[in-house]
């Protein structure tokens, strides 16, 4: 795809949705804060600023905030601008890592992502429009969470009219129970943010990591992490990434720490744009997360690393993590610190040793062929890694990741709207020491080269040809391809694309074939990608 022919409207809103990645500066920030946002906010960011002052969020959600005041309210910022604005009030008024850590998924833009929310109330009343992240990534004031009801009501007349708001008194059950289950569950609690920021005061982003990573269709992988401080919280970024199957990538880009803790980084990787998403635990020392392309949230990759002097042995990642009977392989171990002979569980014979460094461990083994499937520790020097390996005989059950997913069609003859693909995996388990599917003593596997397939999901879909025109699936990646945009004219009604079907997974070694099914949309295209969803 040509990324250089996208238009205006397509390219506006995707770089609408990130920060410009220069030197940035909270205190500029905080001045622009103080002489252009008081002509509509009362007071200012020593004694406080009405409304602003009363809200924490992550980078991405002020952005969002700036981003409505410029479209919305007539407030006037250079792209510099905006960028200073949003590290002062990340800074300033950011979450910490325990509150980001159970909605990281939509920073991440993990794809297919399927939420979960243990009120029923809050799903039908807001979660309706808004993903439970979106709420969860606030932090207010009771009043302010009573006026964010109320801006509800302004901004979005018919909000009443609507469905699951028409039946009830939307107004009334908003004002009277979803402020107090939002201000108990999602209080501002400025001591909490008083007590995070206390804890990293002392903590130093180390410049160099080692870090491990996987691709959904393309494998695991390993790569050295370097950055070089240009400005206070912004960092030069160069990645250098090797995957099992040979393949190896640089990429280079920058950086910029929020919060002290919430890492955002802009690469470029063979001409293609990337966004990095991660986050630092300052505890442990470890920096995880996810990065995807830029245009195309949905190829991405997870992430996790540590840096390369860490003092204590730490792992970052094994692969593969699991290894099957009478095998032969490359063991890679990848740390910190990685000093001492290595010890391998006694049904793994160590062929050769071909690489040993404080950081990295690659050994060629061999498995036997008589083992069954365990759970098994490693040991480098006197340091036991528990369960850091699984050995297994044979696969009893598999199950799909995602299990739904939704892919969008798209294409550069229509308004240079993007596709969105699916790419699917397929993890293998072990029925454990009790025979049965499903409990809490299944092994998991890791994934399992499978071959692929699309099967017609009813007899609605096979009468309407959705796998004649829906668009395609890699045999062997297990990647998804919708089909173009736009009306189809060998199809009932002219009508586009779009269709519905299972994703059919084989596994076939030996005698043993399992076979797991999941679900696949593709769907019209998404025009607007906030931030946050």
């Amino acid at each position: 795809m040509n990324y250089k022919k996208f238009s205006k409207l397509g390219l506006g809103v995707l770089l609408s949705s990130t920060v410009s990645l220069f030197a940035v500066d909270a205190k500029t920030g905080s001045e622009i804060i103080n002489t252009k946002c008081v002509a509509c906010h009362t007071g200012n960011l020593e004694k406080g600023l009405s409304r602003i002052s009363d809200l924490r969020k992550t980078p991405e959600g002020w952005l969002l905030s700036v981003s409505r005041m410029q479209n919305s309210h007539g407030l006037q910022l250079t792209k510099s601008e905006e960028s200073d604005v949003v590290k002062y009030l990340s800074d300033n008024q950011g979450l910490t890592q325990d509150e980001i850590k159970p909605f990281k998924y939509i920073l991440e833009k993990e794809p297919s992502k399927h939420e979960i929310n243990d009120s029923e109330l809050l799903t039908q009343m807001c979660n309706r429009c808004h993903s439970n992240a979106r709420i969860g990534l606030e932090r207010r004031t009771k009043d302010e969470w009573e006026t964010l009801i109320h801006f509800h009501i302004g901004q979005f007349s018919n909000i009443e009219a609507n469905a699951m708001a028409r039946d009830r008194d939307w107004f009334g059950i908003a004002t009277n129970q979803i402020v107090p289950m939002l201000a108990e569950k999602f209080g501002k609690n400025e001591q909490v943010w008083k007590d995070y920021k206390k804890s990293i005061a002392n903590y130093k982003l180390p410049t160099k990591w080692i870090m491990s990573g996987h691709t959904p269709g393309l494998g695991d992988f390993k790569a050295t992490y370097n950055l070089q401080k240009i400005y206070e919280d912004t960092y030069k970024v160069v990645m250098n990434s090797e995957y099992t199957n040979g393949l190896k990538f640089e990429a280079k880009g920058e950086a910029i720490v929020y919060s002290g803790g919430e890492f955002r980084a802009n690469l470029v990787q063979n001409s293609i744009e990337f966004k990095q998403v991660l986050h630092i635990d300052a505890k442990e020392n470890i920096l995880e997360g996810r990065m995807f392309e830029t245009l195309h949230s949905e190829n991405g990759s997870t992430l996790k690393a540590v840096p390369l002097d860490k003092k204590e042995l730490t792992i970052a990642g094994v692969y593969p993590s699991a290894i099957k009977a009478d095998a032969k392989t490359t063991l890679t171990i990848v740390g910190s610190n990685l000093e001492g002979d290595v010890k391998l569980p006694k049904d793994i014979k160590l062929l050769k040793t071909l690489k040993h460094t404080s950081n990295e461990i690659i050994l060629e083994v061999e498995t036997s062929k008589d083992l069954k499937t365990s759970q098994n520790s490693l040991v480098i020097g006197n340091k036991t890694l528990n369960n850091s390996i699984t050995l297994f005989d044979k696969v009893d059950y598999m199950n799909i990741t995602p299990d739904y997913a939704l892919a969008r069609i798209g294409g550069e003859d229509y308004e240079n709207i993007p596709k969105q693909y699916a790419t699917f995996e397929a993890i293998g388990y072990s029925n454990g020491a009790d025979g049965i599917k499903g409990t809490s003593d299944d092994i998991n596997l890791g994934v399992l080269p499978v071959t692929w397939n699309l099967d017609d999901f009813n007899e609605e879909t096979k009468n309407d040809h959705d796998l004649q025109y829906m668009g395609s699936i890699n045999r062997y990646t297990g990647k998804f391809t919708p089909s173009e945009a736009g009306l189809n004219p060998k199809r009932k009604s002219s009508t586009n694309n779009v269709g519905k079907a299972s994703v059919i997974a084989t596994y076939k070694v030996l005698g043993n074939e399992v076979e797991a099914k999941a679900e696949l949309v593709s769907t019209v295209p998404k025009y607007v990608n906030p931030p946050i969803d």
